[in-house]
Parts: structure tokens; sequence; C-alpha cells
């Protein structure tokens, strides 16, 4: 077996299945439209993407959450594609603002067979979340309609706490990969925002089974509805987060 089979079958999927994530791979490694990634070889990329990604597997508020899943911030679709390729039920939302990387996750849902229960939105999270005008249709579709909000490589706490915060459902986790030492500096101010947010304070879990040393997942509860001024214009939850 390769690392990629092996990796799948430690997080129990089937032979359709390693394969799907095998083409996925290969059109990442292969993809020169977009800088999507800066992995090079398909072992690096088993074990910093794949193994990293499906590493939140074991966290068990995934685990209780509904099957409306959004990947913030997408870029390469990390961690939401391989992620839909493991579970089977959930319905994925790969949300990215760069119209080059969209096209790379249009080409990346066919060739990871989830294209059925995989949509890509390419629109800044802001305006995506924000409250339906009247005769708006779906242009603010995102607006408190997901049970998960992933994010990794995205922001800060705070900022992604921000951005996710009108994104979720009532009772929905947002699900922020960290290093310990990054989730460790920045709990204060994520937890800050949490608070104006109306989502609970952060709680780090370690990701014991990724390859990449100190991987933690800060898991995020909805307790309440989004402050109706969230979200701020694109761009200001980076430059004045919620720290306060």
């Amino acid at each position: 077996m390769t690392s990629l089979e092996h990796m799948a079958a430690a997080f129990g999927m089937d032979s359709r299945q390693a394969e799907a994530l095998r083409r996925y791979v290969d059109l990442l490694l292969g993809w020169r439209r977009a800088n999507v990634t800066g992995v090079r070889g398909r072992d690096e990329a088993a074990d910093r993407l794949l193994g990293d990604s499906l590493a939140l597997l074991d966290v068990g508020a995934l685990h209780c959450a509904g099957t409306r899943w959004l990947d913030l911030g997408a870029g390469a679709g990390i961690p939401g594609i391989p992620l839909a390729v493991a579970r089977t039920t959930s319905n994925l939302t790969l949300l990215e603002a760069s119209a080059k990387k969209c096209a790379f996750l249009e080409a990346a849902v066919v060739e990871a067979d989830v294209a059925d229960r995989a949509a890509v939105v390419c629109a800044r999270s802001e305006e995506y979340a924000a409250a339906r005008p009247a005769g708006a249709g779906d242009a603010a579709a995102g607006r408190e309609a997901f049970d998960v909000v992933f994010a990794r490589a995205v922001a800060s706490l705070a900022a992604v706490v921000e951005l996710a915060a009108p994104l979720l459902a009532a009772g929905g986790v947002l699900l922020a990969v960290k290093s310990a030492d990054g989730a460790a500096a920045e709990a204060h101010d994520g937890d800050a925002a949490a608070t104006r947010c109306g989502l609970s304070p952060g709680v780090a879990e370690a990701l014991e089974r990724s390859p990449l040393a100190g991987s933690v997942c800060v898991v995020y509860t909805k307790r309440t509805a989004a402050p109706a001024w969230l979200p701020r214009r694109p761009g200001v939850a980076a430059k004045r987060p919620l720290t306060s």
C-alpha cells in the first residue's frame, strides 16, 4: 500500500474513497493556474494536507454536529474535501474569494467524487453572510445556514470567530485548526471575540492522529443568534479584531 492508501484505511475508508483522494492529490500537485499549495510531493501532501485534515474526524463535536458543512477560505479544499470524501453523508460548501482558486475547487470536487454534494461559492465570507435584503434571492444564502464551519490557515482566532459566527446555525460548531502554540497565543482574543459574537469560549483539542506535531482544533459552539451588526465590512475582522 502507498502512504495515502494506508491513511485512508486507518480512517475507515474503502478503496474507492482512497482512489478519490489520490485523484484529488494528483490534481492538487499538477494544477498550474493558481498557487493553491506549496506542497510538491504526493507523500508530503498525504502527510501535511490529508492527514491533518482527516485527524478532525476524531473531534467529538464533529460527530455530534449536523451534515451542513462550510470550509471557510477554502483555498485548495483543505480540510473540507478530504473530510467530505471520508464522511459520505456530508454536504459541503467551499467558500473562497479567489476566482483562480475557485476554478481549482470546481475541478477538485469532480476528481474527489463529491460534486453531487459539494458546492463552490466564490465570494467573501462577509458578503455571503450578510443579512438577506428583500428580493435578494440567494445573495445571502449562507447566513446562519451551517452546522459546521472549518477554518484552517485562514486568519487569527479572533478574526475566524467573527467571520464564522454569522454563518453558523444555532448550536453549530466552528472547528479552527491551529498549532498548539498559535492557539495558546490567540486564545484570549479568540474568546473575547466569541463572547461578542454569540459563541462559547474555545476549547483546544489535540489532533492526536495528525502527522503534524502540535496540531490542535479549537472548538467554538454557537450559543445565540449572530448580532445584527455582523458581518462588518470586508477585511475589518482582520484589521480591527473584536478583542475587547
